[in-house]
Parts: C-alpha cells; structure tokens; sequence
C-alpha cells in the first residue's frame, strides 16, 4: 500500500513540475520582446499530451503590428500542428500540416492535363497561349516546392502581420503523437503601427 501511494506522489510531483516549466517557457520567451513591441496577455502556455488539442481565440486590433510565435519541447516539435485561422475559416498559418505537400502534387496534376491538352490542340495560337500558361505554372510550382520544403527543413515558428480591421483569430495548436508529452507556448506580441504617408 505505501508503494503504491508513493508511486501516485511522484506521479504527481512530476506532473507538476512539468506544468510549472510549462509556465516558465512563456516567462522565459517574453524576456526576449524588445520595444516598441509589447508583451499581449493573449499568449498562453501549457502541457500537451499525445492527442490533445487546445484552440485559443485572439483579437487582433486595427491600427497595430502583431506577431504570434510559438516555442515547443524539442522532444515534440515534429509531432505538432499549429493553424491559425480567421471566423470564416481562411488560413492564414500553418505549420506541421501536409498541406503544401498536397498543393504542390495538385499543381503538378493540373500540368499534366495541360500538357496532354497541348498535343490534342491545333492551330498555333492556341498552342502560345497554352505554352505559356505551362511555363507559369512550372515557375510556380518550383515556388512552391521551395515553400514546402522550407516548411519542413527550416520551419517558421511565427506568423506577423498587420490587420486592416479589428479580427478574431483562432489559434489552434495539435500534438499528433501516440505517447510524448512536453510544453507548448504561443506568445503574442504587438505595437502600434507606423504612419505610413502623411
């Protein structure tokens, strides 16, 4: 019976001291904003689990600068989805999703009907024409297989931005694992835009 009991009391020492390190990512990263940007109480930090998804919403005012950044445990950066998404459902960010992945091999889909379209065409007119809609999409796809592969090997852990009316956001963060656990923090930061013009 006092295993056991001792058993469950570093169970629980141990969860919390994981909680309250979780607490010191965000005290730790908030000592790194620099004026004139200001530290927001919309950031949040805390203890993610495997499978466990947390949605946070954030009003983003007009006539200021924001930045959203998000620091992990190493142990689960791999494992994690960050989106952020307005009320509509129009992403603005993402990271950790296939989505680009999946973009860049529907591009190259639609390069090849055009392709197979060109050889059934007749008349040169519409051969230029097609020919050129080819060669955009060609130099759009290295674009975005440039932004695929940086999303995966050199990932951007932040979003900025300036919003042109006062907007709510939706920060949705996801750890995909089966067994990790390990902190997240999502810091907010903002400052007053500049005048642009006179």
């Amino acid at each position: 019976m006092k295993t056991i009991i001792l058993i469950l009391f570093t169970g629980l020492i141990g969860s919390l001291t994981m909680a309250q390190n979780c607490g010191e990512f965000l005290t730790n990263a908030r000592g790194g904003v620099r004026y004139p940007w200001k530290f927001d109480n919309q950031s949040r930090s805390g203890l993610f689990v495997a499978g466990k998804t947390s949605q946070i919403n954030i009003v983003c005012q007009e006539g200021k600068d924001y930045k959203i950044s998000f620091s992990t445990s190493s142990n689960i950066l791999k494992q994690l989805t960050f989106s952020i998404t307005d009320e509509n459902g129009n992403e603005y960010y993402s990271y950790g999703s296939n989505k680009a992945a999946k973009d860049v091999a529907a591009k190259k889909e639609f390069l090849l009907s055009l392709e197979k379209q060109k050889l059934t065409i007749k008349g040169n007119k519409n051969k230029i024409k097609i020919s050129g809609d080819i060669d955009n999409l060609k130099l759009e796809i290295q674009k975005m297989e440039t932004e695929a592969y940086n999303a995966q090997y050199a990932p951007k852990m932040y979003y900025e931005f300036t919003p042109a009316e006062t907007m709510n956001l939706t920060v949705t963060i996801t750890l995909n694992a089966t067994e990790y656990k390990g902190c997240v923090a999502m810091m907010v930061i903002n400052k007053v835009s500049e005048k642009l013009g006179f």
